[in-house]
């Protein structure tokens, strides 16, 4: 398995719709295992592909042990239906550091394949919910800041997460934030960790 580089706020691959996928080949499956490693070391709860430059209707998410036993490995997945609102912090990998309110429903239903080829449904409520969508939304060229009501909080934010991409891909700041990679102060992270639902979707 490898770790992918991520593309970031800017780059065309996240602004069109991703192609789907027709079969379940050897290079999706290793696809679904880079992808799966990198979601863990950027610590995210969910990754599209189009967010490591492959233009394909392909997400995983992990929500942890309280939402779902395993991740979902989701292959052309589905918006079926979706019930009540919730609104909370939502950030994503692709936008560093960027976390602003979004409205999205309590509940989502999702239909996709896996990577058995099985045609199988998915029901999320809370951050599964807002995952699910989230990394959906990355499959239609839609980002979360497209989703945000406040545009004082956009004008505000943008600038500092343009700066903020360019020292990443210039190596001036880290790809992965240096409190999440110093396992030292790990008792700290826990004391000072955000609320569940504040965490980087992807």
């Amino acid at each position: 398995m490898a770790i992918l580089d991520l593309k970031y706020y800017g780059a065309s691959v996240l602004t069109r719709p991703a192609k789907p996928i027709k079969n379940i080949d050897r290079e999706l499956i290793k696809l679904a295992e880079d992808m799966l490693e990198s979601m863990y070391h950027y610590h995210g709860v969910g990754l599209a592909a189009p967010q490591v430059g492959v233009s394909k209707r392909f997400i995983i998410v992990d929500c942890g042990d309280e939402y779902q036993d395993r991740p979902y490995f989701l292959i052309n997945p589905e918006v079926v239906s979706t019930e009540g609102e919730q609104i909370g912090p939502e950030g994503c990998l692709s936008l560093p550091d960027l976390l602003t309110d979004v409205k999205r429903p309590a509940k989502a239903v999702i239909r996709a394949m896996n990577l058995q080829g099985k045609t199988i449904t998915v029901t999320g409520e809370g951050l599964l919910a807002r995952a699910l969508l989230h990394e959906i939304d990355h499959l239609n060229g839609v980002l979360f800041t497209e989703l945000v009501e406040d545009e004082f909080v956009l004008q505000r934010e943008i600038p500092i997460l343009k700066d903020r991409i360019q020292k990443i891909l210039s190596g001036e700041l880290p790809a992965v934030s240096e409190y999440e990679e110093d396992e030292e102060d790990e008792e700290d992270q826990v004391e000072m960790a955000e609320p569940e639902s504040a965490v980087a979707l992807a």
